[in-house]
């Protein structure tokens, strides 16, 4: 098996969000044009819910065995390392399923008590079984990240999304289909009794995402099927030779609670980032609702034959997370690859005690990673309401509530997903409970914030845009300043920030004024979609070019961060 550095490990990794991310946008933009914003309530809202369930059962995995696989590996103790793997799959599938049996036992009271909407059951109870696949596949992944090897990751990641894709793409518009069919028969759509088309759509829309998201849990079960199948053809580079010269292996018990012990902070780390989500599940909808009930008039624009006054916070909070808050995790998804392909490799130096490479590796990942994060939050700013119509056409009330509140959320990104590497690297360092500190300083802001903000209603769903982007860059500040302070690395901050971010404005502006020309000439007539396009490369032309000039010896730049100098470490 031929390992593979910080950098080829960064361009597989990349390799793959891009590809993911475009067969989740082909998977998300047609599901959002079918639910709208009431449907996109009860399947945002369902996993709302079952996120921080997901979160604290699967999200430690992969970090723990690629670090526990690190240091087996470093230190040679291959047969305790082919142990552990098995250990893990015990411990974690167990803790898996019953995590899946106890969602379903309660998806009940979630959907009622905690989302408000009963129907969400549905979609909570199709969405458990996935926690069970993520478990075992969790465990592979992380096992070859550990032995900087992140084809697995990579390949399992795209069999999954080209399959949530399909199945759920095709269960959704089965339900649909069913749904009209059984109106068209009997009158009635899923035992409720409807008098128009229109009242027939609305009642299948709690069954269409659910069926959507079962049509993601069957993903994962492929994805499952295919990582193990997969490695187990190509193996895992440890030869029998390699074996013989580590007889000694811990013990299960000892092995498990070493596992519990790394996956924990993690855990609870994870459990803690997703309150965001969380918090915005908890106080959108009741706030909206105050909100409405002080002054109607700033949302009697949204108001329809379809939807009135009572379904309208559940219409705004479907409208914001589904579009908006889709846009927003596009950027930290990439930035966060970063942070996982550098986790062997620090593990590695850190453990050595080579502090030049873990400095090395630091300001590479970080150079790479604001070079990223600042013209993409900026020019999504900017063009937030061509962007939302670019990916969802035809859903114009949708658009109009999401469009501002995602050019607020455009600064968010920025910090976020500049934050979300940091985290990595930290737990690698062994301080968790400085990540559990920082998330839930960030928690609190947010949760205030939510509260004060969307209650008024000249500010309502913006609200939580701006707490979410204040509590971003408070955890972004104290995220950075941690890692510079505990690798003992000096920040270039020239080269990290100033110059990206002088670039990224200039690439914002560039990218507005030629969207705003191209649009209002009349000598001939373009497509708003060709529109947005040119816009964006004209950008990009002028944040490179910006860059150029602002780095004095620009070549010398893009040695350093592919220079192979490292190559061992890195």
């Amino acid at each position: 098996m031929k390992k593979q550095g910080f950098l080829m490990g960064s361009a597989i990794l990349l390799g793959m969000v891009i590809i993911t991310k475009f067969l989740g946008l082909m998977y998300k933009i047609p599901l959002t044009r079918l639910l709208g914003g009431t449907g996109m309530g009860y399947f945002s809202g369902a996993f709302s819910v079952f996120t921080p369930v997901f979160a604290a059962v699967v999200s430690g995995i992969p970090s723990t065995m690629a670090r526990l696989s690190a240091e087996n590996y470093a230190l040679g103790r291959y047969s305790n390392l082919r142990r552990q793997r098995k250990t893990a799959h015990i411990v974690f599938g167990l803790i898996g399923l019953a995590a899946a049996v106890l969602t379903v036992v309660f998806s009940g009271f979630l959907a009622e008590k905690i989302m408000h909407e009963s129907n969400s059951r549905y979609a909570l109870m199709c969405v458990a079984p996935s926690i069970v696949f993520c478990t075992f596949m969790s465990v592979e992944r992380g096992y070859y990240e550990g032995l900087q090897n992140m084809l697995p990751t990579a390949l399992s990641e795209i069999v999954e999304t080209l399959f949530k894709l399909i199945l759920g793409l095709g269960f959704a518009y089965g339900v649909q289909r069913f749904g009209e069919s059984m109106y068209e028969e009997t009158g009635v759509c899923f035992g409720i009794s409807c008098n128009t088309y229109e009242e027939c759509l609305q009642a299948c829309l709690p069954y269409i995402a659910a069926g959507a998201i079962l049509g993601s849990s069957l993903a994962s079960g492929i994805a499952c099927i295919y990582i193990f199948v997969s490695t187990r053809i190509h193996g895992d580079g440890i030869t029998r030779q390699m074996l013989e010269m580590d007889k000694v292996t811990d013990g299960f018990s000892k092995t498990a609670g070493l596992l519990m012990k790394c996956a924990m902070p993690i855990a609870v780390i994870s459990v803690i980032t997703t309150l965001t989500n969380m918090i915005d599940m908890l106080t959108i909808n009741p706030c909206l609702t105050e909100a409405i009930k002080k002054a109607p008039v700033y949302f009697v624009d949204y108001i329809d034959d379809n939807l009135d006054l009572s379904r309208l916070p559940n219409f705004i909070y479907g409208s914001y997370s589904g579009l908006a808050v889709t846009v927003f995790g596009l950027v930290p998804t990439v930035t966060g690859m970063f942070g996982k392909s550098l986790l062997p490799a620090l593990t590695d130096a850190w453990a050595k005690g080579d502090s030049r490479s873990v400095s090395e590796n630091l300001n590479k990942m970080m150079i790479i990673t604001s070079y990223i994060a600042l013209p993409s939050g900026i020019g999504i700013s900017v063009l937030s309401k061509p962007i939302l119509q670019f990916l969802f056409g035809g859903r114009t009330a949708e658009i109009e509530i999401a469009a501002k509140p995602l050019a607020i959320l455009g600064v968010g990104i920025i910090f976020i997903s500049i934050s979300l590497p940091c985290f990595t690297i930290i737990q690698t360092l062994g301080k968790a409970g400085e990540n559990i500190l920082i998330m839930i300083l960030g928690g609190i802001i947010k949760l205030v914030l939510n509260i004060v903000l969307i209650r008024n209603p000249q500010i309502g769903i913006c609200g939580a845009a701006i707490s979410t982007t204040v509590s971003n860059m408070l955890i972004c500040l104290l995220s950075v300043i941690s890692i510079y302070r505990l690798t003992n690395t000096k920040c270039r901050f020239m080269e990290i920030y100033f110059k990206p971010l002088h670039a990224g404005i200039l690439c914002g502006i560039s990218a507005l004024l030629t969207y705003v020309f191209l649009s209002a000439q009349t000598f001939f007539t373009l497509n708003f979609r060709i529109v947005l396009i040119l816009s964006v490369a004209v950008g990009s032309i002028m944040y490179f070019f910006t860059l150029y000039l602002l780095c004095e010896t620009p070549k010398n730049m893009i040695n350093y961060i592919f220079s192979k100098k490292n190559q061992k470490s890195t």
